[in-house]
């Protein structure tokens, strides 16, 4: 059996009773995280100008969470897709991004289908551990080539979680992941600009219609994974092991045994080594930005890593600027959603702490392997004062700042609060998804979202 039709076959076989309580868990506060910031986005300008361009009105089949407007699924799923990731304060795991991709198709695809709570948490499982073993098995691809994980990785994802969902045999399942291989693109380049939401969005969407073009008897090639020209040949070459894309799967699922990373703060994860430095300094006393010399921010992975606006035009290039986020965190002793208006990306005193900021590899890491400066990644932050005093702090990434499973929750509220949704509203959105495993029709999650838009 070749690698293309056993991974079919593992991701046909896996079962929602493999999983452990608390990869349950992290797949509920997975949907519940998507749904929240989804209703953000949904309210920029990049969401409202899908809604323009994708035909609102012309289908009934889903729905645009945040607006209520009935699209097309495949449309519904790009633009949910969108609204997760507009404001990069989606979770993190496995193949990126897996939430903004793989919940949009899930909940897009309850609407069509009566679909349960447990087959959502089921698929969404199969497919995180999918885009795990990905990213183990092919290397470097992100940081190393340039390519967007998320983006790259998400079509192949979002066809397993759909096949899973639609019921798929092994051959169609191994159709949708064939046609749905050569779909996924992306650039680290667009990093900081709507394109990569875009392109987040595209990869959702191209998943979903791989899997339903594989129902319809389309085809890919069967070996796309392991021919010469496929997929790990193209992406991974040398520094790919495809050997790990089928070792151990989901024994045990790396939804329980990973470490997900849900946002409390709306940027890019590469700042968040150096903000979880600020935030525990701040906690231990005064910095006054007018008193610092000069800062040196140390990272493992060859500047600029994933934070690649070093020098940010616009509030969203900020989002992915480490000197901007410790100039901004040290002078508002904190980073909230408001850290990325132009009312305070246009402030003068943050520009000009920025430039007393310097981004360097750190010496420890210098000349390492790419994977090996991802694996071992950590930032330290040097604080030079006028009275002579040094401030030092290093952070790994392993024990950065995030919120648990349980704080999710009352993100959602918080941001369901803030756009008018009311209490009953909101209560029960959060206890629906609680006990998600337990609910018959997934739709109702949608409806709830989608209420008084």
């Amino acid at each position: 059996m070749v690698t293309t039709e056993r991974i079919a076959k593992l991701i046909d076989e896996f079962r929602y009773d493999s999983i452990p309580p608390r990869g349950v868990e992290q797949a509920k506060a997975a949907v519940i995280d998507a749904a929240g910031v989804s209703l953000l986005g949904s309210r920029e300008k990049t969401g409202k100008a899908l809604l323009k361009h994708i035909g609102a009105g012309e289908s009934e089949e889903a729905r645009v969470w945040g607006t209520g407007a009935r699209v097309s699924l495949r449309n519904a799923v790009l633009a949910n897709s969108a609204c997760v990731h507009m404001m990069d304060y989606d979770n993190g795991g496995s193949l990126g991004h897996p939430g903004c991709i793989l919940i949009p198709a899930a909940l897009g695809l309850a609407e069509k289908y009566k679909l349960t709570g447990k087959q959502i948490i089921e698929a969404y499982a199969v497919a995180y551990e999918l885009g795990f073993k990905l990213r183990e098995s092919l290397g470097d691809i992100q940081m190393g080539a340039g390519w967007h994980a998320t983006s790259l990785l998400g079509p192949i994802c979002v066809a397993a979680l759909s096949s899973k969902l639609m019921g798929l045999d092994v051959r169609r399942t191994r159709m949708a992941l064939a046609i749905a291989a050569p779909m996924g693109g992306g650039l680290l380049q667009s990093f900081g600009t709507d394109a990569k939401i875009l392109q987040v969005a595209r990869a959702a969407e191209n998943g979903l219609l791989a899997a339903l073009l594989a129902v319809e008897g389309c085809e890919g090639d069967p070996c796309i994974f392991e021919e010469s020209k496929g997929f790990y040949y193209v992406y991974g070459q040398a520094q790919s092991s495809i050997k790990l894309l089928t070792a151990n799967f989901g024994k045990p699922p790396a939804l329980a045994a990973e470490r997900g990373h849900f946002k409390q703060w709306a940027c890019c994860g590469g700042n968040y080594e150096a903000l979880s430095i600020l935030y525990d300094m701040l906690g231990e006393g005064e910095i006054p930005p007018e008193d610092i010399t000069r800062i040196v921010a140390a990272t493992s992975m060859e500047p600029p890593g994933p934070v690649i606006r070093p020098h940010p035009r616009t509030p969203m290039e900020g989002r992915f600027s480490l000197p901007y986020n410790i100039a901004s965190c040290l002078i508002d002793r904190a980073v909230d959603l408001s850290a990325f208006t132009d009312e305070k990306y246009n402030r003068p005193a943050v520009h000009e702490l920025m430039g007393r900021i310097e981004v360097i590899w750190h010496p420890e890491c210098a000349g390492k392997p790419a994977r090996l400066q991802g694996e071992s990644r950590f930032v330290e932050i040097t604080i030079y004062m006028r009275d002579g005093r040094v401030l030092r702090k290093r952070q790994d990434a392993a024990d950065r700042k995030q919120l648990t499973a349980g704080q999710v929750y009352d993100k959602f509220a918080d941001i369901a609060r803030s756009i008018g949704k009311d209490e009953t509203n909101i209560r029960q959105t959060v206890d629906l998804v609680r006990t998600f495993e337990s609910c018959a029709d997934a739709k109702q999650l949608v409806d709830l979202i989608c209420s008084g838009d």
